[in-house]
């Protein structure tokens, strides 16, 4: 999969043409595990919203570009008055699992007789998974009183699928996609991973570890030749 990446993009950029036009849009993002992934986490949800931004070939029904994707996987709060020594006043520590990708995108986009479009998809890029922590007095505090990554790790990843588009005017689309993805292992915390042990003030983490083999169904708006 890797290798024929590498062989379309070197194509693509050795291939003299000239661009057409520039599209970019955003998507809504669910993403629902399958294999290793869906028995390690228990049928974890991943909710993300993506930007996306391609270019498209004059004389083939290609675009290439990229895609970026953040989302939040699992939130914890906990109210708390053992988290320092001597001071017995309630704090909030909040606790959020956090999910960006970047991914390099190759899209097919068939010849039809229809105001639908239909598409084929692949990507290739990283996906960063991180927990970060925040203490604050109050929920309306502006200020916390101290915040940190718990941990974080990344990995390669690769997805394939396809879609249809729908034009809601000249330049306006709604595309509807699934894609599949899969790649290299990743150590990782999801919701009720961490727990405070108060006696010797450190938090014990019980990491997982999967690649992210998961479905993903996206609905999203496409603007079409930003430029004309």
């Amino acid at each position: 999969m890797r290798r024929y990446f590498v062989l379309v993009f070197f194509f693509l950029i050795v291939h003299k043409t000239s661009a057409q036009f520039f599209l970019a849009g955003g998507h809504f993002n669910g993403s629902v595990p399958i294999g290793k992934l869906k028995t390690e986490t228990e049928s974890l949800f991943f909710p993300t919203i993506s930007g996306i931004f391609l270019y498209e070939f004059q004389s083939a029904p290609i675009q290439v570009g990229l895609e970026l994707g953040y989302g939040i996987y699992g939130s914890k709060m906990e109210r708390r008055n053992d988290l320092y020594p001597g001071f017995s006043d309630e704090l909030r520590l909040r606790r959020n699992n956090n999910l960006a990708t970047g991914m390099a995108v190759i899209r097919f986009l068939p010849a039809v007789n229809t105001k639908i479009t239909p598409f084929f998809e692949a990507q290739m890029g990283t996906n960063y998974l991180y927990t970060r922590y925040k203490i604050r007095e109050t929920i309306l505090a502006e200020e916390s009183i101290e915040s940190d990554k718990d941990f974080e790790d990344w990995a390669l990843a690769y997805r394939i699928g396809g879609g249809l588009q729908f034009p809601i005017d000249e330049f306006l689309k709604l595309e509807f996609r699934a894609t599949y993805q899969d790649g290299n292992s990743v150590r990782f915390l999801q919701k009720g991973d961490v727990t405070y042990l108060p006696d010797e003030g450190i938090f014990d983490y019980n990491f997982r570890r999967s690649p992210l083999q998961y479905m993903t169904f996206s609905i999203g708006l496409i603007y079409y030749d930003l430029f004309h």
